[in-house]
């Protein structure tokens, strides 16, 4: 489920192995092993929101691990940020550190790395994937919080919990605009409750310039003229060095400003709000005026035409 066009999924009493098979697709291949013999049962729910997957997993106690083994060059950077609700502690085990999470904890797991999650019988998980990408300059420091629990009781942790408890009840409710939507404010969530109380030290020079040719190019993102040239000269360099400062970020600029406008586009071909709008009309809004490039792109970034992906909405 790291593709953002993929749907829902539930199971209800799965077994230990389709419980892998489904953890695996939602986020990068897990080994899967229950705490017990017999009697395991799992109820899952699923469903990408926005460019992040969010799934609950209720259940029998189970040991999640991510081995060297199952671990490849060629998986997503991901991170993913667990809540627990579950009436006993759960054991984490990542890099070295070890962590109890009690009720009402979040976790974060660096799934580049191997990590052992221990969960005991009655488990409620909440389980959110979210690429480094995602989080920008802010990777790093949610990434340091790896293995080590973080309560939910207060402040922006509690906004967040309340919102990933409220998301897991409405699930199936949800359009994929709506679900779009809340994609972004949940990636703002995650920045304000992992982020808090960080110690990043001083912002270096060329990380608070790369902030500031993002800002201007959100800002400009409509402008079908806007380029690496047109930034660069913005922000009073060449266009080399935009390049060197982008490549930092582990994204060059025009693949960002590619899949920011796409992920508009999508936004509003979901939205039954703009359905009097043709799809050349919703990409000319977002600075795209090539229906060609349009097609090629939206099947490049997420498998489907636009006609595929009016079509179907939840």
């Amino acid at each position: 489920m790291n593709d953002p066009h993929l749907g829902a999924l539930h199971v209800r009493r799965a077994t230990v192995g389709q419980l892998q098979t489904a953890a695996s697709t939602i986020l990068a291949p897990l080994a899967v092993t229950a705490n017990g013999v017999d009697g395991f049962r799992a109820d899952i729910d699923a469903v990408a929101v926005g460019r992040l997957s969010v799934a609950r997993i209720r259940g029998s106690g189970h040991l999640v691990a991510r081995t060297p083994r199952v671990i490849t060059s060629t998986d997503p950077e991901l991170l993913k940020i667990t809540l627990h609700r579950s009436p006993r502690p759960a054991a984490v085990d990542q890099g070295g550190l070890q962590s109890r999470a009690h009720g009402g904890d979040f976790v974060v797991l660096d799934m580049t790395r191997p990590y052992r999650l221990a969960v005991a019988d009655g488990c409620d998980v909440t389980a959110v994937g979210i690429s480094r990408t995602e989080l920008g300059r802010h990777a790093d420091a949610v990434a340091g919080r790896a293995a080590r629990r973080l309560p939910a009781g207060s402040g922006a942790q509690a906004v967040l919990s309340a919102f990933l408890d409220g998301l897991g009840r409405h699930l199936d409710e949800l359009s994929g605009a709506q679900r779009a939507h809340l994609g972004d404010a949940l990636v703002s969530l995650l920045v304000a409750a992992f982020t808090d109380g960080a110690v990043p030290g001083r912002m270096d020079t060329e990380t608070a310039l790369v902030d500031r040719i993002r800002v201007y190019t959100l800002a400009n993102i409509s402008d079908p003229s806007l380029c690496v040239d047109s930034a660069a000269a913005a922000h009073g360099i060449s266009a080399r060095q935009l390049h060197r400062l982008f490549r930092r970020t582990g994204e060059p600029y025009a693949a960002w400003l590619r899949r920011e406008r796409l992920a508009r586009v999508r936004r509003d071909l979901l939205d039954p709000a703009h359905d009097s709008r043709t799809t050349a009309a919703v990409a000319a809004r977002w600075g795209i005026h090539d229906p060609r490039h349009l097609a090629r792109a939206l099947r490049a970034q997420y498998g489907r035409s636009a006609r595929e992906l009016r079509h179907e909405r939840p």
